[in-house]
């Protein structure tokens, strides 16, 4: 039988607050030990892939065929017809380049997603301290396009700050800007 003790808290804590919202420790890595790491993990997918292959369940990757290797690899097949292998390499060279570019517009956030990551970015950044400052003195802020041009800029980027107009010389302001 194990007895606990009764916990006792401190003046203005009336129970116990929840366990869930601390973090649990986070075991920080080097950057030397990072670099292992992914070597070996790499290592172990790139392993587990050739077991694969060679056990027959997967088929082996056709070779990576380029202009400078395809003589090489073919052999006889270029010695042949080397036009024809010439075109081949440029399909798969083709193929490639495709593969990777709708691979990056697949990736490609829209609109929304990417002001919406940016908001969440800025939010993250006031939550931690992290503030960007602008100073910017301008010329003349009396006319009042140029007043809302500042104002709808502000409101769009989610910028505060304010403006300051000098009272000797109404033609000189400086706009703050933060966020």
């Amino acid at each position: 039988l194990v007895q606990h003790p009764i916990p006792i808290f401190p003046p203005g804590q009336t129970t116990q607050t929840p366990t869930s919202t601390t973090k649990p420790a986070v075991l920080h890595l080097t950057k030397k030990e990072m670099k292992r790491q992914r070597k070996l993990r790499r290592a172990e997918k790139q392993r587990e892939l050739q077991d694969m292959q060679s056990a027959g369940l997967i088929p082996p990757p056709e070779p990576r065929l380029t202009l400078s290797n395809f003589m090489k690899v073919l052999g006889d097949q270029a010695v042949m017809d080397p036009s024809k292998m010439e075109s081949v390499v440029m399909d798969q060279i083709q193929a490639r380049k495709t593969k990777h570019e709708t691979m990056n517009a697949d990736r490609k956030l829209t609109k929304e997603q990417r002001s919406a990551k940016r908001a969440r970015k800025l939010e993250e950044n006031v939550g931690n301290g992290v503030l960007s400052v602008a100073l910017f003195v301008v010329k003349d802020m009396s006319h009042r396009y140029h007043r809302t041009k500042v104002d709808l800029n502000a409101q769009q980027l989610n910028i505060t700050g304010g403006v300051l107009e000098c009272q000797y010389n109404p033609k000189l302001a400086l706009v703050i800007c933060e966020g």
